[in-house]
């Protein structure tokens, strides 16, 4: 039968539905980062983007050779000097990867060609918002041509009417589709046996958002299993290729070194858990239990203040933990049969969420990937539906008691009501749930037996 493009009429007015929350959704306020994503876009659509991590490479080797001793190790142990700069009476610094500020950048000089001073209104936050929706509309079309006939279009329908995904983008104005339709197309890609496109778009996605680099350990398990040597190379010049082609405005400029050391920023940060509800937030409600007495509301603890109290660092644990669901996560997508190319979202999906529920520093929006990638197991396994299900719900559910429905909508009083309203603080439930969730994937990557669906017209 021929694979129908056109929709039906009611998925047509469902996408339309879908649209249109999205629409009115551009101009809202989001949430705080709102604010720091407009302060980066205005800074890289006036000044540009060279300088706006921190110093040239000229300056940066001088000082490690200042130092003493091999050049190298110099570079990697020194602070790197930031760019500070201020935007309506607030100071702000880059912390993100440059994928991430070259996006910035096109919506600020988008929103300079209607409002050439850059005011800090609604217009900007629309502008702010426009690439996630064109991510969003990018994703829609990877599913749908995931699977043939009607199939194709209930995958993109539950990412497109997911709550969780409109709450995310444009309610609050996350960015996180960007990344995660590089991602899609690198799961895809790796899904029908091309590895080299998928090396390119992980790492791609990478240097959109750090979180691509949770896609590494699946990209590296197929392609040593599947691929010839000869490949390998052409996968790493492939992946060098995507990398200088995202970082050629600073390292044509003298500027690559800053770029890179903005890479690692969001590695040093000093929370524990803000906002990510996992094993770490459970951490911090234990503690906060035991100093300020029963039922407190569960708070964002340091790193610091939590091993003043336990006695010992968490991070070392976090990586123990972390390390070992990985090394869980590889043996069970090789240990599967080739064919079931569903395992291969599948892996990514535990990736993800063993990540946010082990790691420290985990933010609200971490697992919002597994809510992109499970669509693709629709018609794969029974149980992807509630997979979708459960993962969406706890996606929202952290997206809410972490803003609400954004800035300007939601106090964070009466989200902290209902968070306390059952005297147990909800968030701590959800976290405990999260434990429950990564465990049922896990049983499910376990079990063999082959996809409903075993014809070509499977995950590709």
């Amino acid at each position: 039968m021929a694979d129908p493009i056109r929709p039906r009429p009611v998925v047509l007015v469902l996408l339309l539905l879908g649209l249109a929350v999205r629409l009115w959704g551009l101009p809202r306020w989001g949430t705080f980062d709102t604010e720091v994503q407009k302060a980066w876009s205005a800074r890289a659509a006036a000044e540009g983007v060279a300088d706006i991590y921190g110093p040239p490479d000229a300056e940066l080797l001088a000082r490690a050779r200042a130092r003493g001793g091999a050049l190298l190790p110099a570079l990697a142990s020194m602070p790197f000097p930031v760019t500070r700069f201020t935007w309506w009476g607030a100071g702000y610094f880059v912390d993100y990867p440059p994928g991430s500020v070259l996006i910035l950048a096109a919506a600020g000089r988008l929103y300079r060609l209607v409002a050439p001073e850059l005011p800090n209104g609604r217009g900007f936050n629309a502008a702010i918002n426009v690439a996630p929706l064109l991510a969003s509309l990018a994703i829609v079309a990877l599913l749908r041509a995931s699977k043939r006939g009607e199939a194709g279009w209930g995958r993109a329908l539950a990412f497109w009417l997911s709550p969780a995904v409109v709450l995310a983008a444009p309610m609050l104005g996350y960015q996180d589709t960007i990344f995660a339709s590089l991602a899609l197309g690198a799961v895809l890609a790796l899904g029908a046996g091309r590895p080299v496109a998928a090396s390119a778009l992980v790492v791609a996605a990478g240097l959109v958002k750090p979180q691509g680099a949770l896609l590494l350990p699946t990209l590296a398990a197929v392609t040593l299993r599947e691929a010839r040597p000869a490949v390998w190379l052409r996968c790493a010049l492939a992946a060098l290729a995507a990398a200088a082609l995202i970082l050629a405005p600073w390292w044509t400029r003298g500027y690559l070194l800053s770029a890179l050391d903005g890479c690692r920023r969001p590695l040093g940060q000093v929370t524990l858990a803000p906002l990510g509800l996992n094993v770490w937030w459970i951490a911090g409600y234990v503690r906060e239990w035991a100093l300020q007495g029963a039922w407190p509301a569960a708070p964002i603890v340091t790193i610091d203040a939590f091993r003043e109290w336990a006695g010992w660092d968490p991070r070392p644990v976090a990586r123990v933990l972390l390390g070992a669901a990985t090394l869980a996560n590889v043996w069970l997508l090789l240990r599967a049969p080739r064919e079931q190319r569903w395992r291969i979202p599948l892996s990514v999906v535990l990736q993800v969420h063993a990540y946010a529920l082990l790691a420290t520093s985990v933010h609200e929006n971490h697992t919002f990937l597994s809510v992109v990638l499970l669509p693709l197991l629709l018609g794969e396994r029974p149980p992807a539906r509630a997979a979708l299900g459960a993962a969406s719900a706890f996606l929202f559910a952290s997206l809410f008691f972490a803003a609400g429905l954004g800035r300007r909508v939601t106090r964070l009083a009466t989200i902290k009501a209902i968070r306390m309203w059952p005297v147990l603080d909800l968030s701590v439930a959800v976290a405990a749930a999260h434990v429950a969730l990564l465990a049922l994937l896990f049983v499910w990557a376990a079990r063999r037996g082959p996809p409903l669906d075993a014809s070509p017209d499977g995950v590709r």
